[in-house]
């Protein structure tokens, strides 16, 4: 059986590292709010009633408004979080952190560009503020603005000219961009200045990768060496002892996921293709099975799950997985084809 699994791509790698990026449903700034206008009733949150309860005894309190928003970001209540920190801005226009908090909730929330807005009024605020350096460049990068991003990176290096995390983004701009030379330039570098920077070693192994340079599976281990118990870190290198047919080394790395972290589907999904490529069906089923029953909106792991039943002869259920995926991607081309092979089947 072909390996149905992805393999992880640079992007993915990003979003590994800063999160998913986010499509914009808003690119205008919200009207403010006013610090007097306080949301009371009760929510069911303790944190949140307690904090209402403190912002009626003292509605000029900016620190109030925030922690409450911060609260409700908690709990995925961003209109809520965002109405409190206008509230908390206009009492204290100029603290870096509620920027930081408000960029945050902007790009859970699908709008990254206000998020781009909030940063670029704290950097200019701060024009030398490192950290809030730092997250400008991220989200310029998530908006794909990458000669931006290196741009305000640029600006954190004159200020500290050997910093790690600077030259670690520089390399992901690049890489993004295409320019792989440029990208292993400044992950080297980053990786030569800080030797536990686990995401620059991941990304270099995923780049030498892509070229089919044995020198990959050496930045996979370094990784490892830097993070033993990060799953996502040992997934990548599993992976690569997959793809490159180290069954029996891949199938000993994922186990150690497994052992570390029994909720990451992944790792099951495809020790399940494994375990097929040797040819152990019931195995690779149980396996699927399992990371369905954790992450019931993995589709590649319902395909393999009716790819194995169709082994397995047991054509309906392979049927029931191949609509299932169809619900979620109604263009799938491989469930698409699995349906075709199943009706032709059940004609029989």
């Amino acid at each position: 059986m072909k390996k149905q699994i992805l393999n992880f791509t640079l992007l993915a790698i990003i979003a590994l590292i800063f999160g998913a990026c986010k499509n914009d449903h808003a690119t205008t700034t919200p009207p403010p709010v006013s610090a007097e206008k306080t949301i009371i009733g009760s929510t069911g949150i303790p944190d949140i009633d307690k904090l209402s309860l403190k912002i009626a005894q003292d509605p000029k309190n900016a620190e109030l408004y925030a922690a409450r928003a911060e609260k409700f970001y908690q709990n995925e209540g961003y209109d809520n979080a965002i109405q409190d920190m206008a509230s908390a801005m206009k009492i204290d226009s100029t603290n870096a952190d509620y920027h930081h908090l408000l960029a945050d909730i902007y790009l859970d929330y699908y709008k990254s560009r206000l998020a781009l807005q909030t940063m670029k009024r704290c950097v200019a605020l701060y024009p030398k503020r490192m950290a809030s350096l730092f997250k400008l460049a991220e989200i310029q990068q998530i908006l794909k603005q990458y000669d931006a991003s290196m741009a305000t990176v640029v600006r954190v290096m004159k200020i500290d000219p050997d910093n790690p995390r600077g030259f670690f983004m520089i390399g992901v701009n690049h890489a993004l961009k295409g320019n792989k030379k440029m990208a292993i330039k400044n992950l080297q570098k980053c990786v030569d200045i800080d030797p536990e920077y686990t995401e620059a070693w991941v990304l270099l192994g995923q780049i030498f990768e892509q070229d089919n340079d044995p020198l990959a599976l050496q930045y996979f281990e370094n990784a490892v060496e830097t993070a033993p118990d990060n799953v996502e870190v040992l997934y990548s290198k599993a992976s690569y002892l997959h793809n490159h047919d180290q069954l029996d080394k891949a199938e000993e790395v994922l186990k150690k996921i497994i052992k570390i972290n029994r909720q990451y589907p992944s790792a099951f999904d495809r020790l399940g293709v494994i375990y097929l490529e040797k040819d152990s069906i019931d195995k690779a089923y149980e396996n699927f099975n399992i990371a369905v029953n954790i992450a019931p909106d993995f589709g590649v792991a319902y395909y393999h799950r009716g790819y194995a039943s169709e082994l397995k002869g047991d054509l309906k259920a392979a049927k029931r997985d191949y609509q299932n995926i169809l619900n979620f991607n109604p263009d799938s081309k491989e469930a698409k084809e699995g349906m075709k092979r199943v009706a032709e089947l059940l004609k029989k």
